[in-house]
């Protein structure tokens, strides 16, 4: 890797270019660095030109019409002249000293260890809620004496938050405006820009995402410590220790006359110019992927490294790294030469439909697939995969791949370490886990071939270096992943189509992981969480077969899988909850799902709708009654779950079942000492965990409900 700085000194002067040049040991990097390896850009020249030669997007797409390149100006943030370690605030972080319960739930979160961000957030004592545009603390326990303690109103976007003894970190996202008048000549700006006449005046709106830090050892006077501004939206953070590591990602239009590189800013003052890395592989379209680390005791800012790669936002991260993903569309082999129009059943050849192109008919297969017999099935099968290795026997096999970039995190410190790529797409971020020094990965690929669409599911065990040292591939074929979880040197899969295939996988061996056994049940399962080493509970939607041969989805499924014999998975048991179109956040959002096993205690937000008998086989209409509130489980290994209770937030017809959320349905739960709270974004309830339907405090948020699009449903 060349050493290479942003070369920020003005462009009118030679002497200090070459000055800078020399110093920073700036050459071309084209000519030091093997293909595929990080890469430092030198200068805003370099940036611009290199997006110019190598974005896919820019050469062939449609928004060229004379195939000439526009971009006037780079603006490049004048480098901070302090140092990225921080300031003077003292890097102590304060306990916070109140006394509360002598326990309490926290954010359930992947990996141990590695705290991830919500918008809810709990001690021993304390909630701290963001609802609607309102930061909102609550002292919560007692329950008997639940009050609000301050309100703090957020201009822009509240998105998430982190807790650590007497310090909150406020994640929010808004936008920067940009004109010509910004970066006027003679200022620090503009003496940092390839100087070129402008077209015409300039203006930019572009997103960015704040970092706040709050001193809250008074619980009703929040004190802010720093506020910074980090170019692009907000993708994800995560928390090891003390130390807070950001993601931020902004698009780079390669039409745009203009491209500002990522900077940190405080009080409008750029206190880090990220150096920006990039790798010899042009990209349909191109983002500043910036990774920035805080001290959350001090809000101090630590490190942050920018790279120029393609668009993603799912992300895992370990104790030691974090891997940072993204799908690229592309053909593996060469260029293919035809072009797949699924929807009119053919391959049209490079010369269009006129010039003798030749035809192919695409099978019929996707659709009889669910109503083949067993036999003709694996016939079936059997003839996708053989067009699929003549595709690749060809070089004509078009697919997505995963990009995934591997950058190591230790104590603030932000250094690349190596980059992976395999076939398929992920479904979310437990696709991905670290172990033993390895990167388990599992995706579903979906290809097109002239035997016709062929969809299949692989895991893949990459090594430290990112290079992919075992496969297992071809797993259920035509289905898709709907949930996976790793748990030591085994992987739970959940794929779905007709029935729900429960995998147990063998990774004991990264070299040849295997499949153990599986189990076929109806329904699937969106999440996957252990309750010990032979017990896996999962949270989907139960399903049954229709009119038409195929299936339709109905309400909300709770099933405990035993694998301790890992060859022959069963069910140990299982709930149904509510009728079709009943849904919880827990299905998409793992921070929603709350369990202690200690406490023998499961709580599953719920919207639960219950559909009038006498409305069968009609439109939905005023007679569907949607319930809003969680139920609360224990769990027996030997029979599955047991209802405690319920508590229940509000009712309803089916007016928010078409246009959206209702401020009562709820988001999250968690408990502090003999006390669950659930929170929707009316309102929290305290009820008390021993006698689960008496609720013992109300507290009224701000919330506002989520008005979304009607979408029409049959009713089965």
């Amino acid at each position: 890797m060349s050493c290479r700085k942003l070369t920020l000194v003005a462009l009118t002067t030679l002497v200090l270019i070459l000055t800078a040049v020399i110093a920073s040991g700036c050459i071309s990097s084209t000519a030091t660095a093997p293909a595929g390896d990080i890469k430092k850009f030198c200068s805003a020249d370099e940036i611009r030109e290199y997006i110019k030669n190598n974005t896919q997007l820019a050469q062939d797409s449609d928004y060229y019409t004379d195939g000439t390149w526009s971009m006037d100006r780079m603006v490049v943030p004048a480098m901070a002249e302090s140092s990225a370690k921080g300031t003077s605030l003292s890097g102590a972080l304060p306990s916070s000293g109140s006394i509360g319960s002598p326990g309490y739930s926290e954010t359930n979160v992947q990996v141990a260890g590695v705290d991830e961000p919500d918008f809810v957030k709990n001690d021993a004592r304390y909630i701290y809620v963001i609802s609607g545009s309102t930061l909102t603390i609550v002292d919560a326990y007692p329950a008997s004496s639940a009050s609000i303690l301050s309100k703090t109103d957020i201009e822009d976007t509240p998105r998430e938050l982190f807790i650590t003894g007497d310090r909150l970190v406020l994640l929010k996202t808004g936008t920067s405006e940009i004109s010509e008048s910004d970066t006027p000549q003679g200022s620090d700006i503009a003496s940092k820009v390839a100087m070129m006449p402008p077209r015409y005046p300039y203006y930019r709106s572009a997103p960015v995402t704040h970092a706040i830090f709050y001193d809250i050892s008074d619980r009703a006077h929040l004190k802010l410590l720093k506020d910074y501004t980090i170019d692009g939206d907000y993708v994800n953070a995560r928390m090891i220790g003390n130390t807070v590591y950001l993601l931020s990602r902004e698009s780079v239009y390669p039409y745009n006359d203009r491209i500002i590189v990522p900077a940190i800013r405080e009080n409008a003052k750029v206190v880090i110019t990220p150096d920006v890395y990039y790798f010899d592989n042009p990209e349909r379209q191109y983002d500043f992927t910036t990774v920035s680390s805080f001290d959350a005791g001090n809000g101090a800012t630590k490190d942050a490294k920018t790279y120029l790669v393609g668009s993603g936002n799912i992300v895992y991260v370990s104790p030691d790294a974090m891997y940072v993903s993204y799908q690229k569309y592309h053909n593996i082999y060469r260029p293919i030469r035809g072009i797949v129009e699924p929807a009119m059943g053919v391959v049209q050849g490079s010369g269009g439909s006129a010039g003798g192109a030749a035809l192919v008919s695409v099978s019929s297969i996707i659709e009889d697939f669910n109503t083949m017999s067993e036999a003709d099935k694996q016939v079936a099968i059997a003839e996708l995969k053989s067009g699929e290795q003549e595709a690749i026997r060809k070089r004509e096999i078009d697919q997505s791949t995963t990009v995934i970039h591997k950058i190591g995190i230790n104590n603030g410190a932000i250094t690349y370490l190596a980059k992976g790529e395999v076939p398929g797409y992920l479904k979310n971020q437990f696709a991905m886990d670290e172990y033993g020094g390895n990167l388990r990965v599992a995706t579903t690929s979906d290809v097109w071939t002239t035997k016709g669409q062929y969809e299949y599911n692989n895991v893949f065990v990459l090594d430290s270096a990112m290079k992919t040292i075992g496969s297992l591939t071809h797993i259920a074929v035509q289905e898709k992943i709907y949930s996976t979880r790793f748990i030591g040197d085994r992987l739970y899969m959940v794929t779905f189509k007709r029935i729900d295939p429960f995998f147990v996988i063998d990774l004991s061996t990264p070299a040849s992981p295997k499949i153990l056994g599986k189990l076929k049940i109806p329904g699937y399962s969106d999440y996957l969480h252990p309750y010990d080493k032979n017990l896996i509970i999962g949270i989907g939607k139960e399903t049954s077969a229709n009119d038409w041969g195929g299936v339709s989805t109905q309400g909300l499924k709770l099933a405990l899988f035993d694998v301790s014999d890992v060859e022959h998975p069963r069910q140990v048991g299982k709930v149904e909850i509510g009728d079709a179109g009943s849904d919880s956040a827990a299905l998409s959002d793992h921070r929603a799902f709350l369990f202690d096993k200690s406490k023998n205690l499961l709580v599953i937000p719920a919207r639960v709708v219950r559909q009038d008998a006498g409305q069968d086989k009609k439109l939905s209409g005023d007679r569907l009654q949607i319930w809003y509130g969680a139920y609360v489980f224990g769990v027996n290994p030997d029979t599955g779950f047991v209802l405690r209770g319920t508590v229940e937030h509000g009712t309803g017809g089916s007016g928010y079942y078409w246009y959206g959320s209702s401020q009562n349905e709820v988001k999250r739960s968690l408990y502090i000492g003999d006390t669950l709270y659930t929170l929707s974004s009316a309102k929290i309830l305290a009820n008390s965990l021993s006698q689960i339907n008496t609720t013992v405090a109300t507290i009224e948020l701000d919330g506002k409900d989520e008005v979304l699009y009607p979408v029409m449903r049959m009713v089965e």
